[in-house]
């Protein structure tokens, strides 16, 4: 969280959480069939929602590192349609947010900083 942002809200929290949720589902009985891309091996990590609750920021990371490449694009122009597969589950919303998909890099990054303290370690036992 960036500073001077305030924290997410309750009703953000709860919506984010039923997107996450219905997409993660959509994702694995494979309810969006687009050719070339196999969403069941695509986990939904995290999802932020605008204060308005009109935008929700999808962080999807693939099972598969080969599957890395060119995921979130193939995600962004079909958001439309994964938005209305998902859209019957989050029937209690007034609005459906739309949906902007992220490669999430957090665990490549943390795995990096491991990799980093590793080296020092074993370098100061030199």
């Amino acid at each position: 969280m960036s500073r001077g942002r305030k924290p997410p809200s309750q009703r953000q929290l709860r919506v984010a959480k039923l997107v996450r949720e219905a997409l993660g589902e959509a994702f694995v009985m494979r309810r969006i069939d687009e050719p070339g891309l196999d969403l069941a091996g695509v986990s939904v990590t995290e999802v932020d929602i605008s204060p308005d609750l009109k935008q929700a920021t999808v962080y999807v990371r693939p099972l598969l590192t080969e599957q890395k490449e060119g995921l979130a694009e193939a995600l962004n122009e079909n958001a439309g349609r994964i938005r209305g597969v998902i859209a019957p589950a989050l029937r209690g919303l007034k609005t459906m947010p739309r949906l902007e998909f992220r490669l999430d890099t957090a665990a490549d990054y943390g795995a990096h900083i491991d990799e980093l303290l590793r080296q020092a370690r074993c370098d100061g036992n030199d």
